[in-house]
């Protein structure tokens, strides 16, 4: 029987043509970057080539991309850099506005900059869609706010935030303070498929990208720094990527990266259109068939291809070994969160509390889905469902 992989929020299969990159690039290239023999400045030319070709599709700059790891790294390097270069301009008693939705690279950081002392936080609450209120921002931001930190499109529920009014907001903010502070960074991680990227259309000031999103390799990601905006490196051991990000570069993964994201752009509006019937489609008939069904932050102000349900009287845990168990695959929550950590802070930030102790989970689709998939894992998912409710009265009765 044929797999169903609906979790490409997680991690989206490597593409055809990013692989066949991927694998002449890894003959090709053997050099390393920073030599000067011509094995190093072939392998020097191939990393500036992918870089050109990830700027151009953000309509920025290279000198503007700097390669990550991945995009936990460059949200980090946002983050931390942002701060750590504000302390020492001698801005007292830094401020950060993130959102309650924000993935953890994001909270988690900002959590470790409060314990340490180095900034304050200030958290926006959302509303039913996952959605901040941009009036809010605007009261939210100080003099000495120095980051806004939005995530574009969220990785659970797929809400998409409106990141051209919050850069106005962060712009305002600037005018009227008549600061170079704060900048405006968004985590677009989930929304370079699917959303516009153009960093001069948004506004914004630093924008995390992430291979493994987008069809490319593992291991590698971006950070995109407009210049003129002060940051400082988070880690130590070499000059690389201008003196921003330091260790040997990899003109292998960045090439494979740059082909995928290039790919990703140009099938955008068509896959977008499709991904987002099939979407619709698996949200009617769950919420046809199952009973006691939820969809978190809706469908009308999301990605295309995210749905998030929650189902009464049963663990989510369950459902996602169930279906697995009948070879499809989907996720809880957020892959980079343990269920051990308790109910997603998403869920609960939506207002939902009872949604978030029910079985949540999230159906995230990709290129290769289709429609027969859709109509196959809605049927299995309303028996796993009616399967488990019936074990757990039972075993009430007992």
């Amino acid at each position: 029987m044929k797999r169903i992989y609906l979790d490409h929020a997680a991690a989206a299969p490597i593409s055809p043509k990013a692989l066949r990159v991927l694998s002449e690039a890894i003959k090709k290239y053997p050099g390393n970057p920073s030599a000067i023999h011509r094995e190093g400045r072939e392998a020097r030319a191939a990393l500036e080539s992918a870089r050109a070709e990830i700027a151009a599709a953000l309509d920025a700059r290279p000198d503007e991309i700097v390669f990550t790891s991945g995009a936990t790294e460059a949200n980090n390097l946002a983050i931390l850099g942002v701060v750590r270069e504000a302390n020492a301009r001698g801005v007292l008693n830094p401020r950060i506005i993130v959102s309650a939705i924000e993935h953890p690279a994001v909270l988690e950081t900002v959590r470790a900059l409060t314990k340490e002392g180095l900034a304050k936080v200030d958290v926006l609450g959302v509303d039913e869609f996952g959605l901040i209120d941009t009036r809010e921002l605007r009261k939210t931001i100080v003099p000495e706010t120095v980051l806004v930190s939005i995530m574009y499109a969220n990785n659970e529920i797929g809400s998409v935030q409106n990141i051209i009014e919050i850069a106005k907001e962060v712009r305002h903010a600037r005018k009227v303070n008549q600061s170079a502070y704060p900048f405006m960074h968004t985590d677009a991680a989930q929304a370079a498929n699917y959303l516009d990227i153009n960093v001069l259309r948004l506004g914004v000031d630093l924008m995390t990208l992430s291979s493994t999103k987008t069809y490319g390799p593992r291991g590698v990601g971006a950070l995109f720094i407009k210049r003129g905006v002060f940051i400082q490196p988070i880690m130590y051991g070499g000059k690389h990527e201008s003196g921003r990000r330091p260790g040997t570069e990899s003109p292998v993964l960045a090439l494979g990266f740059a082909a995928a994201l290039s790919e990703a752009r140009k099938m955008a509006a068509k896959e977008s259109k499709r991904v987002q019937k099939l979407r619709d489609l698996l949200a009617e008939k769950i919420l046809k068939n199952i009973s006691g069904c939820s969809v978190n932050g809706g469908v009308l102000h999301t990605l295309p291809n995210i749905l998030n349900v929650s189902v009464g009287g049963v663990e989510g845990d369950t459902l996602v070994l169930y279906l697995d168990a009948r070879g499809i695959a989907v996720s809880g929550q957020s892959a980079c969160k343990s269920s051990e950590d308790g109910p997603s802070h998403v869920i609960m930030a939506l207002g939902k509390a009872g949604e978030a102790q029910a079985g949540t989970i999230r159906f995230s689709l990709g290129r290769e889905t289709t429609r027969e998939d859709i109509v196959r894992v809605a049927k299995e998912f309303s028996q796993i469902v009616s399967f488990l409710r019936k074990a757990e009265m039972q075993s009430d009765i007992v």
